[in-house]
């Protein structure tokens, strides 16, 4: 599966002062993380934390969420839910993903609902709910595996069958949303995300927790609450605390489109923006389909002389420069999607949110890293089930992010 947007950043020493450059090279490690937060950076870390179970190399965030809430001479509330009736439920048949729900629940001091979840003989997807449901919070986590069909099917049938166990509240939690890329008309094509948005509310899904959609716009795809909670937080502290010189770093937007969001990621840390050009992909008028209107210079021979037809003239890549000054700089590229980085890679260091599964990218690549983001994830699980406010989870987001 191609890598959604939970953010990312590539972080790089520059050694020239005008352009810099990426040319992906063949075996190179692949990062599978779409949906994840990424940076780049060439220096080692200080202040390392224990590990921790399962991704043993995540980093976490000096204060937890909960501890943070004491505001205003309030005493701070417990991170775990303090209303009964609550069901987490992971719907992952690869044990590989269950990672992220477990880490969840350890948070929530609660314990994963069991189910099972598996694939017959003729590759069908079965779920079968093993405790009662009725009239609970069910909480339904779902990370996105290679086989992103069949992670949606496992989270489609699951959400019916506890449907029809007449669950109160059926609550979607899908770090990574699939098919958020498709969200525009190409020609003929489809809006697969809106598609794929009915489809869930069908099922019975009466809420959606999601991490850094690719286009916000996305949201209006439901008729049913949806909370696109965002990593950039996490990001801006993990910047701040294990790079020590990054007041050295320039923030760089992988093109045009992405300066916004690069800004501001600029502003908070109160570092200078450049923007490369040229490494954008095709516009949509520039992709070809079969047909030749009005014709290009190479079939002009096929047109009647009579005929004075305008020619279209086959627009040249431009060349990859970037404008600003990252001479001897750091480089933190924000991006949402990375193809190919290996040993030889000029990109130093990745970092992606555990939003979907990475071990095997991460034994593969030495310079793939991990930020933990459960922590916002079963803050807010627990403050939809205790119908407290989410506008706390959002304090630190900017309009860009």
């Amino acid at each position: 599966m191609a890598p959604n947007r939970s953010d990312r950043f590539h972080r790089a020493k520059s050694t020239n002062h005008s352009t810099f450059r990426h040319t992906p090279q063949s075996g190179s490690c692949v990062c599978e993380c779409k949906s994840d937060s990424t940076l780049l950076s060439k220096n080692k870390r200080k202040n390392k934390r224990p590990k921790l179970e399962g991704l043993s190399s995540a980093w976490e965030p000096r204060e937890t969420l909960s501890e943070s809430l004491g505001v205003n001479g309030k005493k701070p509330v417990t991170m775990n839910a303090t209303k009964g009736g609550l069901v987490i439920f992971t719907a992952n048949s690869n044990p590989s993903s269950r990672e992220l729900g477990k880490r969840i629940a350890d948070r929530l001091g609660v314990e994963l609902g069991k189910v099972q979840v598996y694939q017959e003989a003729n590759r069908e997807t079965r779920v079968q709910i093993q405790e009662s449901v009725r009239g609970k919070d069910v909480f339904i986590i779902q990370t996105v595996s290679k086989d992103v069909n069949t992670t949606i099917m496992e989270l489609l049938i699951m959400v019916y069958a506890c449907r029809t166990s007449c669950a109160r509240n059926i609550i979607g939690v899908i770090p990574y949303f699939p098919y958020s890329k498709q969200c525009k008309m190409r020609k003929r094509g489809s809006i697969v995300s809106k598609l794929l948005a009915s489809m869930m509310c069908k099922a019975g899904l009466t809420h959606l927790i999601t991490m850094d959609l690719h286009q916000k716009e996305i949201q209006g795809f439901f008729n049913i609450p949806v909370d696109n909670l965002r990593a950039s937080p996490f990001l801006l502290q993990y910047i701040q605390e294990e790079i020590p010189d990054y007041r050295n770093a320039v923030i760089v937007a992988k093109s045009p489109s992405s300066a916004k969001r690069a800004q501001s990621f600029a502003e908070r840390l109160r570092l200078g923006i450049a923007v490369i050009h040229g490494e954008a992909q095709d516009a949509e008028s520039d992709l070809v389909d079969g047909r030749h209107s009005p014709p290009t210079v190479k079939n002009i021979g096929a047109i009647h002389p009579s005929l004075e037809i305008p020619l279209l003239i086959p627009k040249e890549k431009p060349p990859i420069t970037v404008v600003g000054d990252v001479g001897g700089r750091i480089a933190i590229i924000v991006d949402d999607i990375i193809d190919d980085v290996d040993k030889e890679s000029a990109i130093d260091e990745v970092v992606v949110t555990n939003t979907i599964p990475h071990e095997i990218q991460k034994l593969q690549c030495p310079k793939i890293k991990t930020v933990d983001i459960s922590m916002i994830l079963s803050e807010a699980i627990r403050r939809i089930h205790n119908g407290e406010s989410m506008s706390y989870l959002f304090r630190n987001i900017g309009m860009d992010d």
